[in-house]
């Protein structure tokens, strides 16, 4: 069952039926009550699915492997802050990899519902120096709030909500308002100066806005995997700015016409 959903969440006809018929609600209620819960061999990381939308990000994740590359990943990493977290499944692929070292880490995201799910991914495997915190990252003032944009599905939330998108979108966007979070100064609240080995950037069109107000936590960084989206950067944006805060261009991992993923390493000395 969860090979068949994530393989028809793929096809346009299948998602549009989906949604005619409000499948989508009926589906998530269920999963809600009876979420899919899986177990990675090897390491034997636990998951979760308690929406729809989830199952397809989780087998590209762990199933087909087909998000990101492992290889570019610092060797002996542990610690890593996660930016756009979603329901933490970018964590659990860390731990997987990880292979029993002990992971230290934040994970960030607007979405509230998608914060209980990231920090009952953290307690369920046993992650106790894991953070899960609800708030956005480059918009704003720190103790204060902004905007925010909440998709039916929870993996389209934006706090730069398009006409574009609008007219795109079939699903109800919800305006909600969303703490504004220094993610230097929360890094520091838990970890002092330790290195952030990773960090993994996919703010929906913030990204540029972290950035530029983020230098000092950057300094802290060793290598940056970040989602950039046109309507906020372009990659020669992205590139030109860390590559004057030390960090060279490693790799584009997946480009379309309007988003990419792209990752970057601290130079060496």
């Amino acid at each position: 069952m969860f090979n068949l959903i994530a393989s028809l969440s793929r096809s346009a006809t299948a998602r549009r039926t989906v949604q005619v018929l409000r499948l989508h609600e009926l589906g998530n209620f269920w999963l809600r009550h009876f979420p899919v819960i899986k177990h990675l061999p090897g390491s034997q990381v636990v998951y979760r699915a308690t929406r729809l939308e989830s199952i397809p990000l989780a087998n590209d994740m762990f199933e087909t492997e087909n998000l990101y590359d492992a290889s570019l990943l610092p060797e002996n990493f542990t610690n890593f802050a996660d930016l756009g977290c979603n329901v933490g499944y970018f964590t659990l692929w860390l731990a997987h990899l990880a292979r029993g070292r002990k992971l230290r880490g934040l994970m960030l995201d607007a979405n509230p519902k998608a914060v209980h799910e990231a920090q009952w991914h953290a307690q369920a495997n046993h992650l106790p120096e894991v953070f899960a915190i609800n708030g956005i990252a480059g918009e704003g003032q720190p103790g204060g709030h902004a905007e925010f944009f909440l998709y039916d599905s929870n993996i389209c939330s934006t706090s730069q909500l398009t006409e574009e998108m609008r007219r795109n979108s079939k699903g109800k966007w919800t305006k909600v308002s969303v703490p504004c979070v220094r993610v230097g100064d929360q890094w520091r609240k838990f970890f002092g100066q330790a290195r952030c080995h990773l960090l993994k950037i996919d703010i929906e069109g913030s990204e540029m806005n972290f950035l530029r107000n983020e230098a000092a936590f950057l300094a802290q960084v060793d290598a940056i995997l970040v989602e950039w989206h046109t309507w906020g950067a372009t990659l020669d944006d992205i590139m030109s700015f860390l590559t004057e805060q030390q960090f060279s261009y490693v790799k584009t991992i997946e480009e379309s016409a309007t988003m990419g993923t792209a990752f970057f390493r601290r130079n060496a000395g």
